[in-house]
C-alpha cells in the first residue's frame, strides 16, 4: 500500500508542471481572444462561453458582466449569470423571486385568499393548510404543487403531470414529456416508461398508478384505483388526508418484476399477490415526496382483482396513519378482500364456496390472535385467511347484525377523525362481538353463496 502511494504521488508529480503549464496556455488564450473582443458584446459573449467551456468559471462570470455592461439587455450573457426576465427587464433570479412573491401576494389578497403555511389559500382550507392538507379546484395537492399551479403549471390531461402551460396543446395531442423539454407520442413514451427505474406515474381521482405497462392499459386499469377507494370508505371512513398519504398503486407489469419488487421492498405479505411495502422501504415522486405504495402484480386472471387489493389497503393505510393509528394486519387485508373478493355477488359467491370447502368460517378467536401472511404459508392457506377476513367485514356492514354493525363503526369513527381514544381497544371490542357472533357470521356466508348462485 505505502509503494502504491509513492507511485502516485510520484506520478503526480510529474503531472503538477504539465497541468500547471495547460492552465498557464489557457489564461494566455484568453487574454489574447478579450483583446481581440475589445468592446464588442457579441465577441465578448463568445469569448466567455470559451471560457465557461474550458472550466474558468470566474473568467467566465467576470466575462459575463462585461457583456452586460455593454448590453444590458443581452439574453445569453443574462441567462448565464441566471438573471430572469420579468415583464421585459432583465433582473436577478432573488429580485424576480421576489417580485413575482409579491405580485402573488397582491393577486391572491384580492381574492380573498390567506397566507397558511408559507402558501396562499382559500379562508375556509387554512386549517388544512396547517396539518399538510392543501387543495387546488377540489383536489388534494402537495404544497410544492400548489406552488407550481399557482405560477402556471397546468396538468397534463391523460397523466395528471405537472407541464409548463405553453406545452398543453402538446399535451391535448397524445404528446409526453420523457425528460427535458423533450415531447414523443405514446409509443416512444410507453418505450421510456417501460424500464422500471422510470415507470408511468399516473394521477386518478384518490390516488396514483405507477407501473411499466402501456399507457393505454393503464388508461384501462385506473378506475379499478377509485373504484376501490369507494368501496371501502364505508369501513374507514373519507378522511381527508395529504397527498402523502393519498393510495399509490403500483402494478408491476410481469411476474418476474414483481419478484423483484417483493424481495426488494415486501415483508412475506407479498405473498398473496398484493402488498403494503415495508416501512422503511418507501418511493419518491415528482412534487409529493416519499409515499408507501401497495404493489401486486397484473397477472392476467387476477390482475384487476390484486389492483382493488392493492388500491384498498394502500388508502386503509394512509387514513390510519395520519390519524397516528397503526391497523392490525387481518383488519388491512380484510378491507383489501372485502374490495377484491367481495365486490360483486358473483366473486363473493364463488370465492365463499372454495371457502366452506375449506372449512368454513371457524376458531375466530384463534384467526384473529393467530393471523398471518407469508411465504412460508401454502397458498390456500392464505386465500383462507384473506377471505375470511374479508367476509367478516362484509358481516359488520351487510349482515343485519346490529351489534356488530356498531362495533365497526367504532373502527370507523376512530379512523374517520369522529371518534377519539384507542384503535387497539376498538378494534378489539370488535373482534369480541364478531366471536360472539360467529354462528350468526357462517349463517351470512351461506347467503352471500346463495345471493350470487
Amino acid at each position: 500500500m505505502h509503494t502504491i502511494r509513492r507511485c502516485l504521488f510520484v506520478m503526480l508529480l510529474a503531472l503538477a508542471p504539465a497541468l500547471a503549464q495547460s492552465a498557464a496556455q489557457l489564461k494566455s488564450e484568453l487574454k489574447a481572444k478579450e483583446t481581440a473582443a475589445k468592446k464588442d458584446p457579441e465577441k465578448l459573449f463568445e469569448t466567455a462561453k470559451w471560457a465557461k467551456e474550458k472550466a474558468l468559471a470566474v473568467d467566465a462570470k467576470r466575462l459575463f458582466e462585461a457583456v452586460l455592461k455593454v448590453k444590458p439587455d443581452h439574453a445569453g450573457a443574462n441567462e448565464a449569470l441566471g438573471n430572469q426576465l420579468i415583464e421585459g427587464k432583465w433582473m436577478a433570479a432573488k429580485d424576480a423571486d421576489a417580485l413575482r412573491k409579491k405580485a402573488l401576494a397582491a393577486e391572491y389578497a384580492a381574492k380573498g385568499f390567506v397566507e397558511a403555511s408559507g402558501v396562499w389559500v382559500e379562508k375556509d382550507k387554512a386549517a388544512d393548510a396547517k396539518r399538510g392538507v392543501f387543495w387546488h379546484d377540489g383536489q388534494v395537492v402537495t404544497k410544492e404543487e400548489l406552488v407550481a399551479l399557482q405560477t402556471g403549471k397546468v396538468r397534463h390531461p391523460d397523466t395528471g403531470e405537472l407541464i409548463d402551460a405553453r406545452n398543453l396543446e402538446k399535451a391535448q395531442g397524445k404528446y409526453y414529456p420523457i425528460g427535458g423539454d423533450r415531447w414523443v407520442d405514446a409509443k416512444e413514451a410507453d418505450t421510456f416508461h417501460s424500464d422500471p427505474k422510470r415507470p408511468w406515474v399516473v394521477r386518478t381521482k384518490h390516488g396514483a398508478f405507477v407501473s411499466t405497462l402501456g399507457l393505454a392499459k393503464i388508461e384501462e386499469l385506473k378506475g379499478l384505483v377509485d373504484a376501490a377507494v369507494e368501496k371501502v370508505q364505508p369501513i374507514v371512513g373519507a378522511r381527508i388526508v395529504p397527498a402523502t398519504q393519498r393510495p399509490v398503486v403500483v402494478v408491476a407489469a410481469t411476474e418476474s418484476e414483481f419478484r423483484e419488487f417483493g424481495q426488494a421492498f415486501g415483508d412475506g405479505t407479498d405473498a398473496c399477490g398484493a402488498f403494503l411495502m415495508r416501512e422503511e422501504a418507501n418511493m419518491m415522486l415528482p412534487l409529493v415526496g416519499a409515499v408507501r405504495p401497495a404493489i401486486c402484480f397484473n397477472q392476467k386472471d387476477w390482475g384487476q382483482r390484486y389492483i382493488r387489493h392493492c388500491a384498498a389497503i394502500a388508502y386503509a393505510h394512509g387514513v390510519a396513519e395520519d390519524g397516528g393509528h397503526d391497523l392490525p394486519l387481518w383488519l388491512l387485508h380484510g378491507i383489501g378482500s372485502y374490495t377484491s373478493r367481495l365486490d360483486n355477488d358473483g366473486d363473493a359467491s364463488w370465492f365463499g364456496k372454495q371457502h366452506v370447502q375449506k372449512g368454513g368460517v371457524r376458531n375466530l378467536k384463534s384467526f384473529f390472535s393467530g393471523f398471518a401472511i407469508s411465504g412460508d404459508m401454502e397458498s390456500k392457506d392464505i386465500d383462507y385467511n384473506l377471505f375470511q377476513a374479508g367476509v367478516l367485514l362484509s358481516f359488520c356492514l351487510h349482515g343485519g347484525d346490529a351489534k356488530a354493525t356498531e362495533a365497526l363503526k367504532g373502527v370507523t369513527d376512530l379512523l374517520s377523525g369522529a371518534g377519539k381514544g384507542s384503535l387497539d381497544k376498538v378494534v378489539s371490542k370488535l373482534e369480541a362481538q364478531l366471536i360472539a357472533d360467529e354462528a350468526k357470521v357462517v349463517a351470512y356466508l351461506q347467503q352471500v353463496i346463495a345471493k350470487g348462485s
